[in-house]
């Protein structure tokens, strides 16, 4: 599956990329900058889209899939406004939709402090982009992680509607088994799930939502 991944800019986009290239995907990268396409390459990346060089639409065309990790595209990033992600996330339903992609896998990460303001302007934005998406003709996913981590992934994890014991934190590793998984796991087709570190296999997880 040629699967488009947007959020390279961060360890968890990375590892992505090469674990969609180990499951013999092909991925397309997009990156802000022309010094990433050679990392990218040898992460796996079958293609590598600058935004230097590329409009950003065109970085959809011939995809069939759309892995999208909120706060580390290259149009965002974390040092910018949630609108601006917002809006990115948007920009890109309407792109995939444009290019006649069929499967859209969105990450959004909600932190401890967001999570317990259910009503918070942060939430408002991250919960509208989501139902947006839901809106459309696209098989989605829409997975909610606990704090990313840079911490080797142990390849299990805790996965519901909602989590009664969240460990506050998931490796990055592990969110990326997660995303790529989720790809072609039928049972989390047209859901939402929050997902944290935990015992249970990422495969097994998934199954059983």
């Amino acid at each position: 599956m040629r699967v488009l991944v947007i959020g390279t800019e961060d360890m968890t986009g990375e590892h992505v990329v090469k674990q969609l290239a180990d499951r013999h995907h092909n991925p397309v990268a997009l990156v802000g900058a022309e010094n990433k396409v050679e990392e990218m390459v040898k992460l796996g990346a079958r293609d590598v889209v600058s935004l230097e060089k590329r409009d950003f639409s065109s970085a959809f065309s011939g995809c069939e899939a759309v892995i999208y990790l909120s706060s580390a595209s290259p149009r965002t990033g974390e040092g910018k406004p949630i609108l601006v992600d917002h809006q990115s996330v948007i920009d890109s339903v309407e792109a995939a939709k444009k290019h006649g992609v069929k499967r859209f896998v969105l990450m959004n990460t909600m932190r401890a402090k967001e999570m317990e303001s259910k009503n918070s302007s942060t939430n408002d934005v991250k919960y509208h982009s989501e139902e947006l998406l839901k809106q459309e003709k696209l098989t989605y996913t829409v997975i909610r992680t606990s704090m990313p981590v840079d911490k080797p992934g142990i390849g299990k994890v805790e996965a519901g509607p909602s989590i009664v014991n969240d460990k506050g934190e998931i490796s990055k590793e592990d969110i990326a088994s997660v995303l790529v998984k989720a790809l072609d796991t039928e049972e989390v087709f047209n859901k939402t799930f929050h997902v944290t570190s935990g015992e249970i296999l990422i495969d097994e997880a998934l199954q059983r939502l």
